[in-house]
């Protein structure tokens, strides 16, 4: 029986896809340090890296007893973007304990460091491909960020939209919710969180932006008397 399966526990594979008829999401080797976002009832909780990653949901067995099946959409939304805010609020801490630690002894420049001599129109040819790096990314990252993502779960009983990685809207069958086993339930929420998560805020992206232009200029510019050197100026 269906409440009679206490805990997170997940669904056998066979299960999920002869109830499905789709395979379960693959799985995925849940991160050591994690972050927990829930809602207000507490019958759901969505797990994600601190990088925002969705790790895992987790849907009490008994959460029919709490919540109308008609409204577990919105108990699921405000856990997913709890947890969302817990991860940015995570890092934004964790850069602050960064920049407040005592700066490390610079290391010595690598031996066969470039030391040639740099022309105004080397720079410009490097400040050009650096431009069109950028717009590149800028042009991917706007066709990614600025309109919203749709997905549905294999099963087609859950949808939902997301943009810049924040759920906007999430829609369940509440037919199928209200009989459907918690562990079921909990696998379409997965893959449908997940895949908002990504296509919305592809990690490639939120590196930011990178190429060999980029990276020649970075490394120039971590090193300024080197710089000023190649440029024939004094130090």
């Amino acid at each position: 029986m269906d409440d009679q399966r206490w805990g997170f526990e997940e669904a056998e594979d066979w299960e999920y896809e002869k109830l499905s008829g789709r395979p379960p999401p693959d799985p995925v080797e849940e991160p050591t340090e994690t972050l927990v976002g829930e809602d207000p009832d507490r019958v759901v909780a969505v797990v994600v890296s601190p990088q925002a990653a969705v790790a895992r949901v987790r849907l009490t067995p008994e959460w029919r007893s709490r919540v109308d099946p008609r409204g577990l959409h919105s108990n699921v939304l405000v856990a997913a973007n709890t947890a969302t805010m817990r991860a940015l609020a995570f890092n934004v801490e964790r850069m602050d304990s960064t920049a407040a630690a005592v700066p490390a002894a610079p290391n010595p420049p690598p031996a066969g460091l470039d030391q040639s001599p740099l022309t105004l129109r080397d720079v410009q040819r490097l400040l050009d491909a650096v431009s069109a790096e950028l717009d590149q990314f800028t042009e991917r990252m706007s066709a990614v960020m600025d309109h919203p993502v749709h997905v549905q779960s294999a099963g087609e009983h859950v949808h939902g939209s997301a943009q810049r990685g924040q759920v906007l809207s999430l829609d369940i069958d509440a037919g199928w919710a209200g009989q459907a086993r918690h562990t079921e339930i909990e696998n379409e929420l997965l893959e449908v969180l997940r895949a908002m998560r990504d296509t919305s805020a592809p990690q490639q992206l939120a590196a930011g932006p990178s190429g060999n232009a980029i990276s020649e200029l970075m490394d120039l510019a971590a090193d300024p008397q080197r710089l000023m050197r190649r440029l024939g100026l004094p130090d």
